[in-house]
């Protein structure tokens, strides 16, 4: 049995018995724990993972719109207690509401950023037709890419071609 010399130290006082004997035994007939079944479990849902950018940009907006229309009618339902201003694309301003097309610099073509409405029925009529315009126009398909292009090559550091 090998013996382990302890010193004492000021942080660590010596204790009564300074020799300490260890004794590693190992009885080979033991029987091994039993296994959860982790990977029997889940090898078979092994899948690779997605590549960073690979979600499809069309759907991501169209999610983020219905985002809008939930916080639009957020807004309907309690005008004076809604506080998500910050995530809202509406915004009350004189004579209606501002709608922007998102926070980012995109725009739904000819330079369309941001409209002015008067009722809230209108906001809704902006947002179901900003949907149906992502759905089908092929260009503003291609520019929600690019942007999405240029702000992951802002974040990664990438120059953008």
């Amino acid at each position: 049995m090998p013996s382990i010399q302890v010193v004492a130290s000021e942080h660590c006082p010596a204790p009564a018995d300074t020799d300490i004997s260890v004794a590693i035994e190992q009885d080979e007939t033991e029987d091994l724990p039993v296994t959860s079944g982790f990977f029997e479990k889940w090898a078979g849902r092994r899948a690779d993972k997605p590549k960073a950018g690979a979600a499809d940009i069309v759907a991501t907006f169209l999610a983020r719109i219905e985002k809008q229309k939930e916080l639009l009618s957020e807004f309907e339902a309690d005008p004076a207690g809604f506080t998500n201003w910050r995530s809202a694309w509406f915004r009350k301003v004189t004579g209606g509401f501002g709608v922007s097309i998102g926070h980012d610099r995109v725009d739904a073509g000819d330079g369309l950023r941001y409209v002015v409405v008067d009722s809230l029925r209108e906001v809704h009529e902006f947002l179901e037709d900003l949907d149906e315009h992502v759905r089908t126009d092929d260009n503003f398909q291609r520019a929600l890419k690019a942007n999405h292009k240029l702000r992951s090559n802002r974040r990664t550091g990438a120059s953008a071609s």
